[in-house]
């Protein structure tokens, strides 16, 4: 494990335990990559019971230690790539309807965005257009402050997650022709997986050393219809998805549950606790009972998720720092800076530039 933090301190910066619902995909990537995942799960401490594999919970930080391990079991094979080609939604039936009966690649990608909360939330999924290209483009947003000095291998995940998409498009789509790129932020000369990586994707195609890790292709393909539509059974789907999400959302807690209005409507960073709890159908008393049995408070989370939409908005460079401190909520920018160099240890000025 590559982040020496201490679970409730973990849970306190809201990294939460995900549900298992890969694990017939983690054996089977495996089994193709010539070796058994069991050893490595129960050497992370990930126990399984299939009998109840609907309430199985595992940190994070579990799933990408294990992804890093099969790397190194497998020299023959890029693991995070074989994991992408082979997941499927076996245990999220919805998500797989929503998906595969989606009107057009721009729905299905919406369906994926979606999908990412209960495979993992941490992942970021972001359509961008510009001229006759559209890139989507494969992120993360961890509620740990400076992530990056502890050194985990999120670009395994991220890897995995490009295979998984591309796997997706190319089903729905029937084909590749509109296929342009794959970039991958890591250098060539970074991972020992290059030829491996070039040979995964079609012929020509692989670009590494960019800015994002990014899948390109004909924005015009975004909006075609595609031959599995099927709106009535889509609609359906949507709806048990959501549901899917919010028993979810409830089984984390009722952080978490605060946390996932905030983030689909930051306008709501605004309301006290009483008006929270009537957003919940909860008393005021009971929100903050709840909070307390999750050794938390509705000012902790309102401080996280500020700090995780401030340096989500930094990131994009779409918005003015002036902006982003409106929208948080703070008197002036001076206070948004002082508050933000209490989470980052550095301005967020100085921040953003870092992320370029």
């Amino acid at each position: 494990m590559r982040i020496p933090l201490p679970p409730a301190m973990l849970e306190a910066l809201g990294i939460r335990p995900i549900p298992l619902f890969m694990l017939s995909s983690w054996i089977k990537a495996a089994a193709k990559c010539g070796f058994n995942v069991q050893p490595l799960f129960k050497e992370a401490g990930i126990t399984i019971d299939l009998i109840r594999l609907e309430e199985a919970r595992v940190s994070p930080l579990q799933m990408v230690s294990v992804l890093e391990q099969c790397v190194a079991m497998s020299p023959d094979k890029y693991f995070p790539l074989v994991l992408g080609d082979t997941f499927a939604f076996e245990s999220l039936p919805e998500f797989e309807t929503l998906l595969t009966t989606s009107p057009t690649l721009r729905d299905a990608l919406n369906a994926a965005k979606m999908a990412r909360k209960v495979v993992l939330p941490w992942i970021t999924i972001e359509l961008e257009e510009q001229g006759d290209e559209a890139r989507v483009v494969i992120g993360f947003d961890v509620p740990v402050p400076d992530i990056g000095r502890f050194g985990l291998p999120l670009h395994l995940v991220s890897h995995a997650i490009m295979a998984c998409v591309r796997k997706f498009g190319r089903n729905l789509v029937g084909h590749e022709e509109n296929f342009r790129e794959v970039r991958f932020k890591i250098a060539e000369d970074a991972t020992p997986h290059a030829a491996q990586m070039r040979a995964f994707f079609p012929e020509g195609m692989v670009r590494f050393g960019q800015k994002e890790d990014a899948l390109v292709f004909d924005r015009h393909a975004l909006d075609v219809q595609l031959e599995g539509a099927f709106p009535a059974l889509h609609q359906q789907a949507q709806q048990l998805a959501e549901q899917r999400l919010g028993k979810e959302t409830r089984r984390q807690g009722v952080a978490a549950e605060v946390e996932e209005l905030i983030a689909r409507d930051p306008t709501l960073l605004a309301l006290g606790v009483e008006d929270m709890a009537d957003r919940l159908n909860l008393h005021p008393r009971t929100l903050q009972r709840r909070l307390k049995d999750e050794n938390d408070s509705y000012l902790g989370v309102q401080a996280r998720m500020r700090h995780r939409l401030a340096c989500e908005w930094l990131r994009r460079g779409e918005v003015s720092i002036d902006d982003i401190s409106v929208r948080l909520g703070f008197s002036d920018r001076r206070a948004f800076t002082a508050a933000f160099k209490r989470w980052e240890g550095c301005t967020p000025s100085a921040w953003r530039e870092r992320q370029v």
